[in-house]
């Protein structure tokens, strides 16, 4: 969205609660504030998806381009991000779903690339449009963009090179190679493009272009022009450790990196030089000589080992950037070494494999006994749990709104039960959700079914074991006819079923104690069960879905995919199924699946909802979230206030704060008018609240020269 105002006023955002979207505002006094809300409409919508966990999000980042003002990063599933001064990764609005692969500016303008030839654009770091090409349709992925003052470069397979002198409008230029190019970058008045066995290409104008030998075979993912007090050099990274240095671009010299996997990115600053890539960060002094393994080496405060893809150095700082979002940053603390630490810190990348809902809670349990809890699906905190068990993985979880179970490997069952319990001598806290305790083991056998009513708790897992209980605590084995892993379980108004390999589907009475086979016709696991508006409905492999009225009588369901599908919710009048690489379905009749676009190509293995959001759990701590049926509370003017100064050049300014409140991913319009008897109502900007605490600040700039007219303000929340 493009500024409403020309005038001279600049929107801030306040270091607390930072602005999302930065729009100009017209000069306007409030005199009057007036509220409306649309009347709430459910719907997925695409660009609504936020991530709360891991932050500030989780998708893979390829590339970044960081300035003091303004940085991007190009992620897959369509995901660009954009950091202002507000220091937060906002996600902009791209219309893609294509991988994007690298991302450069070229003067303010931010140009991002990727997969089948999509090269996008934006002006506002907020919407992006799409560039046409010349030739068009070319389904070539672009690696690499870097920009001159005056051009931009997108190279990409079989030698594919594309240049702009607007990054709106793209032309093809000859590269003389077939070879897949990986990466290009600008620097002392030349074009380096690099790519597969050690194809290098240097161009004075990005038009023509010239082989360069490069005294190697290894492919070339990055090439980087790095350099301190305005000189610099051409660095290159690629497979198995390659590093190789140039001063012009045209004589290479093979460095010794230290490393054997590979390399896809490299940095400077003034503590020396940075390489990142497939479970390596290493970094030297003495430039290139030299390496301290920043993972392996460092006595405290090492890096995770992690697939790191992009790296930028500032001062005596690095910010590195890798696989399902994690960024690391790291501080100097000697001649060799860095202290290294996650941003933010509260992040967690375990794998989650169930997540329920019970009396309020969301709670999602993984790898390493993980036990994530949240009160409204946004702020999650790590539980505790005991300690012989923290390298339990915990496979399942359910409950009733008094006693949650966790289950998992080795027959491990953790239990977590309504009511205040004592946690010291002085102290005690609500215990559902936060305290955990183990159960006796009543079986070695990994459990990961777990499903509870009033009276009634049954579990399931490895040789088709099945367990019943009537209070959570106490366990009773139920004989099967099979030995197949039985991974999940449900109970309805009238039966009970338990699902899992092979095809296997098995049905109880209400009660959970005598189980027979139920004939399913198919050798696919069925992986989840529940039991949703009066319907089981069961997903597994290769796109199956299953749904009955009674357990005994099943329909095989028409998904429109062959991934994995891996659980299943309902929310506002739809069915919903996750599963493998960021597939989502939707239905409104069980009959009919139409697929869903998601941020993310992470496999997703749990869903679930409560008060008209969906939330979906998996890989390396993926949580996301999507308020399909809006907040229709209005969003209120919570505080105004002026202030006045002057620079350097006796120029006086008035700061205008305009303090917001509401629901936590409320989307709402600032609208003003000049007339209350006019209709015309102009908005002057779109906000979201994304804050946890549902508050935001709008800080606006003005020359103080000219007294500015009086308008009345509102908010229209929106749908």
């Amino acid at each position: 969205m493009q500024p409403v105002s020309e005038q001279n006023s600049e929107i801030k955002q306040h270091p607390a609660m930072p602005l999302i979207r930065r729009h100009l505002f017209p000069v306007i006094i409030s005199v009057l504030f007036m509220l409306l809300s649309n009347p709430a409409s459910a719907e997925v919508r695409s660009e609504r998806w936020r991530w709360s966990n891991p932050l500030p999000h989780g998708n893979n980042v390829l590339d970044m381009f960081v300035t003091s003002e303004i940085s991007a990063q190009a992620g897959d599933s369509g995901t660009i991000y954009v950091r202002r001064s507000d220091d937060r990764w906002a996600p902009a609005v791209t219309g893609v779903e294509n991988y994007m692969r690298s991302v450069t500016m070229l003067g303010e303008r931010i140009i991002a690339t990727g997969e089948s030839g999509c090269i996008l654009w934006s002006d506002d770091g907020i919407d992006f449009q799409q560039a046409p090409l010349s030739p068009a349709n070319t389904l070539d992925w672009f690696e690499g963009v870097d920009a001159s003052p005056s051009r931009a470069v997108a190279v990409g397979d079989y030698g594919a090179i594309y240049t702009s002198t607007s990054g709106t409008n793209w032309v093809s230029a000859i590269s003389g190679t077939v070879e897949w190019m990986r990466g290009v970058a600008f620097g002392g008045g030349k074009f380096i493009a690099v790519g597969e066995t050690g194809t290098i290409l240097s161009s004075t104008n990005g038009i023509d272009w010239a082989a360069q030998t490069s005294g190697t075979t290894e492919h070339l993912n990055r090439v980087r022009y790095l350099g301190i007090g305005g000189s610099g050099q051409f660095y290159t990274v690629g497979n198995n450790g390659a590093l190789l240095r140039s001063g012009n671009g045209n004589s290479w010299i093979l460095m010794d990196s230290g490393a054997t996997n590979d390399l896809f990115d490299v940095a400077l600053n003034t503590s020396g030089l940075l390489l990142v890539g497939d479970q390596e960060i290493r970094m030297s002094a003495d430039g290139g000589t030299t390496w301290v393994d920043q993972i392996n080496d460092l006595p405290t405060n090492a890096s995770p080992a992690w697939v790191y893809l992009s790296a930028h150095g500032k001062s005596d700082s690095w910010l590195v950037a890798g696989r399902t979002g994690l960024l690391m940053e790291g501080l100097g603390t000697n001649a060799i070494d860095c202290a290294w630490q996650p941003s933010p810190s509260e992040s967690s990348h375990a794998w989650l494999w169930d997540m329920t809902e019970q009396n309020g809670l969301y709670v999602a349990v993984g790898d390493l006994a993980t036990i994530q809890t949240s009160l409204d699906g946004i702020l999650w905190a790590s539980e505790a749990v005991p300690v012989p068990l923290t390298n339990t993985v915990l496979l399942g979880v359910g409950g009733t709104s008094n006693l949650l179970l966790a289950v998992g490997s080795e027959g491990h069952v953790l239990i977590s039960q309504a009511g205040l319990v004592d946690v010291s001598v002085t102290n005690e806290v609500e215990g559902f959700g936060v305290v955990w305790t183990n159960l006796p083991q009543f079986t070695t056998n990994s459990l990961q079914g777990v499903a509870a009513t009033d009276g009634l708790f049954i579990v399931s897992g490895a040789m088709g074991k099945v367990f019943t209980s009537p209070d959570g605590t106490n366990w009773t084995e139920r004989a099967t006819s099979t030995e197949n892993f039985l991974s999940s379980v449900a109970i309805g108004s009238s039966a009970c079923v338990a699902v899992g390999a092979n095809g296997t589907l098995l049905r109880a009475g209400p009660d959970g104690v005598s189980w027979s086979a139920v004939p399913m016709g198919t050798t696919n696991w069925l992986y989840r069960a529940h039991w949703l508006e009066n319907q089981f409905v069961a997903v597994g492999q290769n796109g199956s879905i299953y749904t009955s009225p009674d357990g005994a009588n099943w329909t095989s369901r028409t998904s429109g995919t062959s991934r994995w599908l891996t659980d299943v919710t309902f929310a506002d009048g739809q069915w919903f199924v996750s599963g493998y690489q960021g597939t989502l379905l939707a239905s409104t009749n069980l009959a009919d699946w139409s697929p869903l676009r998601l941020p993310t190509g992470k496999s997703l293995f749990a869903a679930s909802s409560k008060n008209g959001q969906l939330v979906l759990a998996g890989v390396e701590g993926v949580i996301l979230r999507n308020q399909i049926v809006p907040a229709t509370s209005p969003v209120l003017l919570l505080d105004y206030s002026q202030s006045l100064a002057t620079d350097s050049n006796a120029v006086s300014s008035v700061y205008e704060l305009f303090l917001f409140g509401g629901q936590p991913d409320q989307f709402f319009e600032f609208q003003s008018v000049t007339n209350l008897a006019s209709s015309l109502w102009q908005t002057n900007a779109v906000l979201e609240l994304f804050d946890p605490s549902g508050t935001i600040y709008a800080i606006r700039t003005r020359d103080a020269t000219n007294a500015p007219p009086s308008e009345f303000y509102r908010t229209r929340v929106l749908p």
